[in-house]
């Protein structure tokens, strides 16, 4: 993990932290939860190149990322009549061996490829739930934070030679506005159904994500929760390097598994 990543991320943590510890006035009235959950999820990303001291003409790169190298996800939410709040961390870091792609032209040559990428994505914001018991439609707002951090090792070869080689680095820390919806309903006394989308823009070209899937509730009042469906996520980033325009496209997609604590 890298250390700006690891210092955005102990931030982040210590600001969840305050919010359990000191929770706000009148704590009993609210109702709050936590899910740590496990996203089984599929990774394809397209990375487009446009390097003038590398190569002078944008290349994507297909498939760039598929490995996942750690993982770190959770849920905190609180409500107190129809108003809550919400939080949630998504933290991935990506990475994979060489990727081949042949440049054409009369010179011939491939560029080869490897990248690193962590990227933390912290969503926080407010909930409107108009029945002001979690259940039905609820408004989500509020702002998501994506923490970049992208590493590109590149280099041309023609036959045998190297004729060309560059780590390319692209970090930033971007802000969005995230406006979404959500929508709990039971169908029997132990189980539920949810559906939750979102989406965000302004730091980042348009970061959005769906999910949908079945709850089993248990302990007293059903507090707690097993939880599971599917979830996608899409990421679109635009970052440069001097004189290199690195353009990330990134997208999630597969089953995930939760618990809900209740208290």
């Amino acid at each position: 993990m890298k250390k700006r990543n690891l210092q955005g991320l102990v931030r982040g943590l210590a600001a969840i932290g305050v919010l359990l510890i000191a929770p706000p006035a009148s704590a009993s009235e609210w109702n709050w939860s936590f899910t740590p959950y496990f996203w089984l999820s599929g990774i394809g990303a397209d990375v487009s190149i446009n390097d003038q001291d590398l190569v002078d003409a944008k290349v994507d790169v297909d498939d760039l990322l598929d490995d996942t190298d750690f993982a770190l996800m959770f849920r905190l939410e609180g409500q107190r009549g129809k108003h809550g709040m919400f939080v949630d961390l998504l933290y991935l870091d990506l990475g994979d061996d060489d990727r081949r792609v042949p440049l054409g032209g009369p010179g011939g040559g491939v560029l080869v490829a490897k990248s690193d990428l962590e990227t933390t994505i912290l969503d926080a914001g407010g909930i409107y739930n108009p029945r002001g018991d979690g259940m039905g439609f609820a408004l989500l707002y509020g702002a998501r934070i994506i923490d970049v951090d992208q590493e590109i090792d590149a280099r041309v070869e023609v036959g045998p030679v190297t004729t060309a080689s560059r780590r390319l680095e692209a970090s930033n820390t971007l802000y969005d506005a995230l406006l979404g919806m959500r929508y709990v309903s039971r169908f029997s006394d132990r189980w539920l159904f949810n559906f939750r989308a979102d989406a965000s823009t302004g730091g980042s070209e348009l970061t959005w994500s769906a999910l949908a899937g079945f709850g089993w509730t248990f302990g007293e009042g059903g507090r707690h929760a097993l939880l599971g469906g599917y979830r996608y996520m899409k990421v679109e980033l635009d970052e440069t390097d001097q004189n290199a325009e690195i353009e990330t496209r990134l997208e999630l997609a597969g089953p995930y598994f939760a618990i809900k604590f209740g208290f």
